[in-house]
């Protein structure tokens, strides 16, 4: 690898863009993406400076050469350039409001001029636009070029992509810092700032590469050193190096690839990849999906199918994410599909996506049932037993695998693959009849159990989401001395067990309040909730009804969430 290298030096801001090169971003490389909190960090580091003789080191700049001598691309560090240069503008956006202040006019606007010459680029003679020295890529360069180079705001800021935005956004910060630290300047300290600590002490090793030096090696190498580069980064570089020879062939790609990261989420994309791959191979680790997608692909035909059958799954994976999305209309399940999805959402696990990809693509008659199977092992496993969620994802990846190759044809046959991770049903039952789950962080939890509890005794449909009811504390949360007692003044180890839980309407609730046990039966026998109605016929409340009482839910929870096939 080290003889691609045609150069490794290290330069200041000045010298790499002082320097008459120009630099482009290739329009496959991620949209501007850094934040707040890196302008902050970068901003402290700069003002560091200004206390110390000591330079800073900025990290790599890897280039890679063109056919113009004066032409690089960026291959790392688009996120830093693009970032100084837009310090350099706010240092400009500065000079020039000093010059709408009528503030030493002349000398301003020749230290704009220097400056825009000397960071920035040159106006061509033609369209009296600058002829920037720095290109962002196709989603970001026009509004860099038409509006933060010429110090334009944005038309409608609400319409902006996000990336842009963040562009826009990073003038405005830098403009702040710089106006509150160079309040009372005429332009001399702002532009000595910049002169001699942004352009001079601000150190950059600078790593040149060769044209047939694939931008993805490069970036595989950097990633292995523990550079900040991300997944989503290394494949889609890889992949469109591979058809990078035929003009046609990348615009089709980067279609395909917007398409596909517009459907999942840009942030969301590598788990995407990572349940994508471990539908189909032995179980992956996160930091391998990139070896194994080089493994799988190297020709560009490989590319494009790869393409497509990851944008067929991306409607998936979204629709999984988002119960009601429109991908489930045409299923005559359609309901039981979306109480499940949305009984998983509510239970915050994922670990069963590489199975559900398979059983699609495969076994799609039983989706329904596979779907309802990992809600019932989630609830079990996940809700009440809180256990390793790292078993389960190995056993998920091991059935989506046997599916994959045909190896699973039924959904018996998938169970069997799973079935270490259900619950048997007397350590569900233990589990359940002691178990906590405070309504301070999963309310929500502990209303989607009261009510499918609810709806099992009364035959009836009710909606865990309905505001219409709520969830009762029968021992009050706010409890006092008297009820404190009854629970041998250990109360509040009881307030949040799930046998002190039942279900009211809001108004009936309201009028329960911190009222005794007697007096709150009288209500509970007026409600239409069996679970209230029925299962409360108790002369007090105390630890030993409690028991009895979230014994007999845990009864009835064993029949609600129990497998049969």
């Amino acid at each position: 690898m080290l003889k691609n290298f045609l150069d490794t030096k290290t330069i200041s801001f000045n010298e790499l863009l002082g320097n008459g090169k120009i630099y482009k971003i290739p329009d496959f490389q991620r949209d501007y993406s850094w934040s707040e909190q890196h302008w902050e960090d970068l901003w402290n580091d700069i003002i560091e400076l200004t206390e110390t003789d000591i330079p800073h080191y900025m990290g790599n700049i890897v280039l890679q050469t063109t056919t113009d001598d004066d032409v690089f691309i960026i291959v790392d560090g688009q996120q830093r350039i693009t970032t100084l240069s837009i310090l350099v503008l706010a240092v400009i956006g500065f000079l020039k409001q000093l010059v709408d202040q009528q503030i030493e006019i002349e000398n301003n606007e020749t230290r704009i001029e220097i400056f825009r010459n000397q960071f920035l680029g040159k106006k061509t003679a033609s369209s009296l636009f600058y002829s920037s020295k720095l290109s962002l890529n196709e989603n970001n360069d026009n509004f860099y070029q038409s509006r933060i180079l010429l110090l334009k705001e944005p038309i409608n800021y609400r319409k902006l992509r996000d990336s842009e935005k963040l562009l826009y956004d990073a003038y405005q910060y830098f403009y702040k810092k710089l106006n509150q630290k160079f309040n009372q300047d005429n332009g001399v300290k702002i532009s000595s700032f910049l002169e001699s600590i942004v352009a001079k002490r601000l150190i950059f090793i600078q790593i040149t590469v060769d044209d047939d030096l694939n931008a993805y090696t490069v970036f595989e190498t950097l990633n292995a050193r523990g550079v900040e580069l991300t997944t989503t980064d290394l494949l889609k570089n890889y992949l469109f190096s591979l058809a990078a020879k035929d003009s046609q062939e990348l615009n089709i790609l980067k279609q395909r690839w917007k398409t596909i990261i517009d459907t999942v989420g840009l942030q969301k994309f590598p788990i995407f990849l990572y349940y994508y791959l471990n539908a189909q191979y032995s179980f992956l680790r996160k930091e391998r999906l990139f070896q194994e997608i080089k493994k799988q692909i190297s020709k560009s035909e490989k590319v494009f199918d790869l393409l497509e059958e990851l944008e067929k799954k991306a409607y998936l994976f979204a629709a999984l994410q988002t119960p009601h999305d429109e991908f489930w209309n045409d299923y005559s399940q359609k309901n039981e599909i979306v109480k499940s999805l949305e009984e998983l959402k509510l239970f915050k696990v994922s670990q069963h996506i590489p199975l559900l990809f398979s059983v699609y693509d495969k076994l799609r008659k039983y989706f329904p049932t596979i779907l309802k199977m990992c809600v019932i092992i989630s609830f079990r496993y996940n809700v009440i037993g809180k256990l390793n969620p790292n078993n389960m994802e190995k056993l998920y990846n091991e059935a989506a695998n046997g599916v994959f190759n045909a190896k699973l044809t039924t959904a018996k046959e998938i169970f069997h693959a799973v079935k270490d991770i259900y619950i048997n049903d007397e350590e569900f039952s233990n589990n359940f009849s002691t178990k906590i789950i405070s309504t301070k962080q999963n309310k929500k939890i502990v209303k989607y159990i009261l009510t499918k509890i609810e709806n099992q005794l009364s035959e009836k449909d009710n909606d865990f989401n309905d505001a219409n009811f709520t969830i009762e504390h029968i021992l009050p949360e706010n409890f006092d001395e008297n009820w404190n007692q009854q629970f041998n003044s250990d109360a509040e180890n009881f307030v949040y067990r799930l046998g002190n839980y039942t279900l009211l309407e809001r108004k009936k609730n309201n009028q329960c309040a911190n009222k005794t046990f007697a007096e709150k039966t009288n209500i509970y026998q007026n409600s239409q909730y069996k679970l209230t109605k029925n299962h409360l016929q108790y002369d007090e409340w105390n630890i030993t009804a409690l028991n009895q009482y979230q014994t007999q839910l845990a009864k009835y929870a064993k029949t609600i969430w129990k497998i049969t096939v």
